[in-house]
């Protein structure tokens, strides 16, 4: 099985407040369109939850794995990127930036014995690759604000399938960075007016974008045109069983 990292000669890494990578064409043509064909239908990551315009649903890879209905093909894409070969190529990647940011060495951070697929057991080291989908807009509507991801979280990639014919505007990922100190409200959001724009990254097919998170890491998605169309990922996620840090020092009063 591919990699979405695999594509080393297309990385653009940047790290300017806290560190990314953008690759285009991440995956081979023919598996990505593979891939895309056999995408779940959004009634079944929908399931059960009440349906709301713009709304993100989730199907994690713990369901995935035990779903009949999810092809071959996709389950190889998940036991590959929850696995710890996948950890491995990360931290070839972005090992240099973790010791700046976190101080630590490899061996600290996971091991073959204590990592496993997210909600399958408590590990020390959970990884997760879900199918993700935000559903159509009857209107421009914003995805979500400058925020912090859950402070448990090591790592996030983000694997885009957009749809060829999809000619909606907006749900691009923007990537920020602080004018001034850190500063939070609510559930670790941050107000536009206290933030800069470093980058605003199209929403595209087959381009993948990781971060590694930290108090910096600082993104958003902007707003979705009026579609009829879903937009739809793949969310690539390794977490600890502790927080990284926290942010709510920095809460506004």
């Amino acid at each position: 099985m591919y990699s979405v990292l695999q594509n080393k000669k297309n990385i653009n890494f940047k790290f300017e407040k806290f560190p990314y990578l953008i690759i285009d064409n991440a995956l081979p043509n023919d598996l990505y369109q593979a891939l895309s064909l056999s995408f779940p239908k959004y009634e079944k990551i929908i399931g059960d939850n009440e349906y709301k315009e713009n709304y993100a649903y989730r199907y994690n890879a713990y369901n995935s794995l035990r779903d009949n209905e999810i092809t071959n093909e996709w389950k190889d894409f998940i036991k590959f990127h929850t696995s710890y070969d996948f950890l491995e190529e990360f931290y070839d990647i972005f090992g240099e930036s973790i010791k700046k940011i976190y101080k630590v060495e490899k061996e600290k951070l996971f091991k073959k014995d204590n990592i496993g697929v997210r909600f399958e057991n408590k590990n020390y080291f959970n990884l997760d690759c879900q199918f993700v989908i935000n559903t159509p807009t009857s209107g421009e509507t914003s995805v979500i604000e400058p925020h912090l991801d859950n402070p448990v979280e090591f790592y996030a990639a983000l694997l885009y399938m957009k749809e060829d014919d999809d000619n909606s505007k907006g749900g691009n990922l923007t990537t920020y960075s602080f004018k001034n100190e850190p500063s939070f409200y609510g559930k670790s959001r941050v107000r536009e007016e206290k933030v800069n724009l470093i980058e605003e990254i199209e929403y595209k097919p087959n381009r993948l974008v990781m971060f590694l998170n930290s108090p910096y890491s600082i993104h958003g998605v902007t707003k979705r045109s009026k579609t009829n169309f879903y937009r739809k990922y793949i969310n690539i996620i390794g977490e600890f069983n502790f927080e990284l840090f926290n942010y709510r020092n920095f809460l506004e009063k």
